[in-house]
C-alpha cells in the first residue's frame, strides 16, 4: 500500500499533466476509488472554470450566452496563431 504522501504526490503530478486516468496508475490499485473520485472532482472543477470563462468571453464578444460560437471563435483564433507561427518560421529561414 502506498503512503499518503505518495498518493498526494501522484495527484499533484496528474493535476499538472492530466493525460491519463490517474486511478489506473500501476502500483496504486489499492487507492483506485480515491483516485477516481479525485479525477472526477478535478474534471468537474475544470469544466466549471471553462464554462465561466466562455460565458464571460461571449459577453465580451457581444454574443452573451452563445458559448458554442465563442468556442468556435477560440478555435479559429488558435488556428490563426499556429499558422502565424509557421509563417514566422518560414520567413526566418529565407
Amino acid at each position: 500500500m502506498k503512503t499518503k504522501e505518495e498518493v498526494e504526490n501522484l495527484k499533484a503530478n496528474w493535476r499538472d499533466d492530466p493525460c491519463w486516468n490517474v486511478e489506473d496508475t500501476r502500483g496504486f490499485e489499492e487507492h483506485k476509488d480515491e483516485l477516481l473520485a479525485y479525477r472526477v472532482l478535478c474534471e468537474s472543477e475544470r469544466a466549471e472554470k471553462r464554462r465561466i470563462r466562455l460565458s464571460e468571453l461571449s459577453g465580451k464578444l457581444g454574443i452573451p450566452g452563445n458559448t458554442k460560437l465563442t468556442e468556435y471563435v477560440e478555435r479559429l483564433e488558435h488556428r490563426i496563431e499556429e499558422l502565424e507561427k509557421r509563417l514566422d518560421k518560414i520567413e526566418k529561414k529565407d
